[in-house]
């Protein structure tokens, strides 16, 4: 169908404010690479292509609106790639996904607008047409802000996140234009239009079905994409977390690499990305080593941070005291500041006096470590625990002194190795420890060849089921007696903050 020119320049006009909406919501959502100008010059100009085009489309046949659907789509594309600075699936999925609101805007709000306000039997004509125009004018800028308040900020989270893997989302968004596209063609074709009163209810009941199909399409798009997002993001906060969490421990080895007293090192395997388990190490003064082990109830982000004010607080009470008992008596009384969420800690603490070998230790409520004696073998240490920190105030912890010969070491872990499940639900257990500890092949290993050595026997055992817990281990041995100053640890555990 043929139309006179005024009428086809009004229809063009209407298509292309399709396309300018597209522009819009493209601009609004992405990072501009350029100046304003040259990006309003840019899309301009493919604007002004588009009409030409339209416009020679409509001159043939003013009811195909093939050329206009397929060069909304088509000249979103390159002025998007070109102007702004996400990645190229960003850059494609968002003038698609424009495209597809202007067209469901004009298809359905606007053609249903303009069934209620004008019953011409040809919607072609001047008066019907500048309506037309009018409507959409109205109804894409109330799009544009609604999509700017209530959807931009969405979209750009999806986009960031997801960066090239955007692109899985791209075929879904590209059929469901085209789709809506032949809905459209195909309406026309069966004369179901908003103008005629016999098929404007047709219309209408129509266009809210297919409408609201591709709303819940278009909603499953986005919620799963936001929901990746969102689980990409916080898998990368939790390495970024995990990887503060290792820092914060000495895990540089040799920790004293000029030092021939003691022999120390240790290991952690959170079973999330982050955990509650801690160990440390560090010289209280040039002849006392302190070592510590710890497990906060819990696992995850919770038992994590709880570990660090732990781990702070014992390491700062054990500048100003040399007594282990003493350091758990403050720490305790500190930890139950404030600790609405009911977590504890238990804690193993030795002092080393690296000039006599006397160890000073004291245990809340932690797994009894193991004493090796260099002429014999690994044997727990029996010793009463303490309360756990962080239970309750007030609670003093009993203390114990241990003589260590040249040759001797200690064995400390926390629970994640005696509880590690196998696929049978059967525990690694205290007997299993005790045995490999004491196989001829380990016995005299070193701390660097023991922990590595206990870690592998636990995962045979453990085989193919999920770690439950975290596992930690620290291992200490004493060589000889010191007769000065030993040299600092090569961990830069010195920059964890005094206070929170």
């Amino acid at each position: 169908m043929k139309a006179d020119l005024i009428s086809t320049i009004l229809f063009t006009l209407a298509a292309a404010f399709s396309l300018i909406l597209t522009a819009a919501v493209v601009h609004s959502t992405l990072t501009p690479k350029f100046s304003k100008i040259k990006t309003f010059a840019v899309w301009f100009g493919f604007i002004v292509l588009f009409f030409a085009v339209t416009f020679l489309g409509y001159s043939i046949n003013i009811t195909d609106d093939t050329t206009a659907g397929v060069g909304i789509l088509v000249l979103s594309i390159p002025p998007s790639l070109l102007l702004y600075s996400q990645p190229t699936a960003a850059k494609i999925f968002v003038p698609v996904m424009g495209s597809l609101i202007s067209s469901i805007t004009t298809f359905f709000f606007c053609g249903t607008t303009l069934s209620f306000i004008d019953n011409t039997p040809n919607p072609y004509n001047v008066r019907t047409l500048l309506i037309f125009d009018s409507i959409k004018i109205i109804w894409f800028v109330i799009f544009y802000l609604c999509y700017r308040k209530f959807a931009r900020r969405t979209v750009q989270q999806v986009i960031s996140v997801l960066g090239k893997d955007t692109k899985k989302y791209i075929p879904t968004a590209i059929f469901t234009y085209f789709a809506f596209f032949v809905i459209n063609r195909l309406t026309n074709t069966l004369g179901i239009l908003p103008g005629i009163p016999e098929t404007r209810v047709f219309f209408i009941l129509f266009y809210l079905i297919v409408c609201s199909i591709f709303f819940i399409l278009y909603w499953e798009i986005f919620s799963t994409a936001l929901w990746s997002s969102r689980a990409l993001k916080t898998e990368a906060e939790l390495n970024v977390a995990s990887g503060i969490q290792r820092d914060m421990l000495p895990n540089i080895f040799p920790a004293f690499p000029n030092c021939d007293y003691f022999d120390i090192y240790a290991i952690m395997h959170p079973a999330k990305e982050v955990g509650g388990d801690f160990y440390d190490f560090f010289m209280i003064d040039s002849t006392h080593l302190a070592f510590v082990i710890a497990d906060v109830s819990g696992k995850g982000v919770p038992a994590a941070l709880f570990m660090v004010i732990a781990k702070t607080i014992i390491r700062n009470q054990a500048q100003s005291s040399s007594s282990p008992a003493e350091i758990f008596r403050h720490a305790n009384d500190q930890l139950c500041e404030n600790n609405g969420e009911g977590l504890f800690v238990t804690s193993f603490l030795g002092i080393l006096d690296l000039s006599t070998g006397t160890l000073c230790c004291a245990n809340a409520g932690h797994n009894p470590p193991l004493l090796h004696r260099a002429d014999g073998s690994y044997s727990y240490l029996q010793m009463r625990p303490g309360f756990v920190l962080a239970g309750m105030e007030g609670i003093t912890f009993p203390e114990f002194t241990i003589q260590l010969e040249p040759g001797d070491d200690l064995f400390l872990y926390t629970d994640g190795v005696t509880e590690a499940t196998n696929e049978r639900l059967e525990l690694y257990g205290e007997k299993r420890l005790l045995k490999i500890l004491n196989d001829s092949t380990s016995r005299n290993y070193s701390p660097t060849e023991l922990l590595p050595y206990v870690e592998e026997q636990v995962e045979l055992f453990v085989n193919q089921a999920e770690q439950a817990d975290d596992i930690t281990m620290l291992s200490v041995k004493f060589l000889r007696k010191s007769v000065g100053d030993v040299s600092s640890p090569s961990s830069t555990d010195d920059a964890i903050p005094e206070t929170f």
